[in-house]
């Protein structure tokens, strides 16, 4: 029965991921509730984990009161749309900073690359160096795009986690048919 299980999971999971994968802008939209109902069962396993350890040591306080306001802004952020939007595009540019922060730092691998090519002999230089500065420049210039226009990288962001969905799927049909699971 489990096995059975297991493939039914797997099958779910590929069923959603392709789903997902034609609708992009809606699942990378679902990730602030994600994101919520995460936060909201952290809380509750504070709160419980919390609440047994108090029957054998002393516990913080702190721990608690964090645990219970992790459990109201997990509310918050399940119940209310704004609050799902703000975490969906304060996640969207974030990645799009860190992606700017990469090009800058290809930018400048790149520069050191020719300082050190150009102190080698001539038998060793090559021009390598021109394509680490060209994916450094194309970074930079898709960063500011997604902050320009961050429904780019939204859709980027459910496809990718589309595809996620069905290779965890697919991972666990194959798991459930080959492996005897109990």
């Amino acid at each position: 029965m489990k096995k059975f299980l297991v493939i039914l999971m797997g099958l779910l999971m590929v069923v959603g991921g392709v789903y997902c994968l034609f609708t992009p802008v809606t699942t990378f939209l679902t990730t602030g509730y994600i994101v919520g109902v995460i936060i909201f069962c952290d809380a509750i396993g504070n709160i419980v984990a919390w609440v047994n350890a108090k029957k054998y040591v002393e516990v913080s306080g702190w721990y608690l009161a964090n645990a219970i306001i992790s459990l109201i802004f997990g509310i918050v952020v399940m119940v209310s749309l704004r609050m799902q939007f703000a975490v969906d595009m304060f996640i969207v540019y974030v990645i799009a900073f860190w992606v700017i922060m990469l090009g800058i730092s290809r930018i400048s691998m790149a520069i050191k690359m020719k300082q050190l090519f150009d102190k080698l002999p001539k038998i060793f230089k090559n021009k390598k160096w021109i394509g680490v500065l060209l994916f450094g420049i194309l970074m930079i210039v898709f960063g500011i795009l997604c902050m320009i226009k961050p429904i780019l990288l939204s859709s980027m962001l459910g496809v990718f986690i589309a595809l996620v969905m069905i290779f965890a799927g697919a991972s666990l049909i194959t798991i459930g048919s080959y492996v005897y699971v109990e």
